[in-house]
């Protein structure tokens, strides 16, 4: 079933299993364990399933090993039942006008709250839906939904049991989502732009860095070079290096005529500063 789920949820884009990150493709057997260090919990794949994260996908599901028609969502997020509530009784707008949302009767088990879900413009005699979630410790919920055919429901519906029976809720890793950022590669055969603070000015400084190692640069003030920028106006060449990685980085310049330039650099929210400046990134048209 080509059908893309959110529910106002995040769908499971890092899973790992024991300490390895699952690649696209994997197959997770049964009773194998599954494991999302920055959702913060651990689950084991149930009898009759398997489990993969699919190629070019963010979803991580159970399809049926009987070959039946059905599949699990796997789903997680920061919140609690009733945002869950008021999510699910939204929906999702799908593909030909067809819309997945609740069915409005919502039931606390326990710890488990549950739903079951309706396809509207499509044969409700064929598919069905049922979703499940828990949450625990750590504010984190989990949350299982399943689509499959009519007459399966029932059955099927006793895995999304025992797979959120499993959950174990653990202190969650928070990772950087620059965490691994290689700017040698990133700044190669770049052209980094600094503009005034006026609208309608033109560039004020500019650096080339080239994949092979060499930079030219153009500078008129200081922000590449911190403080007098004196002999370092006008343009340059040199070779520079970096082997950083991560949100922040430095970046030396190594100048022919002048002493080297250490820069420092930052990566926010997809923009680049180097010595706390915002500089803007393009081709490097001049690099071979």
């Amino acid at each position: 079933m080509k059908t893309v789920l959110s529910f106002s949820l995040m769908f499971l884009s890092i899973i790992s299993f024991g300490q390895k990150i699952i690649a696209s493709g994997e197959v997770y057997n049964p009773g194998e364990e599954i494991y999302t260090p920055t959702l913060g919990f651990k689950a084991v794949v149930p009898q009759g399933w398997m489990g993969m994260l699919p190629q070019n996908s963010t979803i991580f599901l159970l399809s049926s090993l009987k070959g039946l028609d059905g599949s699990i969502y796997l789903l997680g997020d920061t919140t609690n039942f009733e945002m869950m509530k008021a999510g699910w009784a939204q929906g999702l707008e799908l593909e030909e006008g067809r819309v997945l949302k609740s069915d409005g009767k919502f039931e606390m088990k326990g710890d488990l709250l549950t739903s079951g879900v309706i396809l509207t413009g499509t044969d409700q005699n064929i598919n069905k839906g049922f979703i499940a979630a828990r949450c625990g410790e750590y504010g984190r919920c989990v949350s299982a939904l399943l689509i499959c055919e009519g007459k399966y429901l029932e059955d099927m519906k006793k895995s999304v049991d025992d797979f959120l029976e499993s959950v174990t809720f653990v202190n969650p890793i928070i990772k950087n989502e620059y965490d691994g950022f290689d700017w040698k590669q990133f700044l190669g055969n770049k052209k980094f732009m600094h503009y005034g603070n006026v609208v309608g000015t033109k560039s004020v400084n500019e650096v080339w860095l080239c994949e092979d190692g060499s930079f030219m640069s153009k500078l008129k003030r200081t922000g590449i070079v911190k403080g007098d920028i004196g002999k370092y106006k006008g343009k340059h060449k040199g070779t520079w290096s970096t082997s950083s990685f991560g949100k922040t980085g430095t970046l030396t310049l190594n100048f022919d005529k002048l002493p080297p330039v250490e820069v420092e650099l930052l990566i926010d929210e997809e923009q680049i500063f180097m010595n706390g400046k915002r500089h803007v990134a393009l081709a490097a048209a001049m690099c071979k």
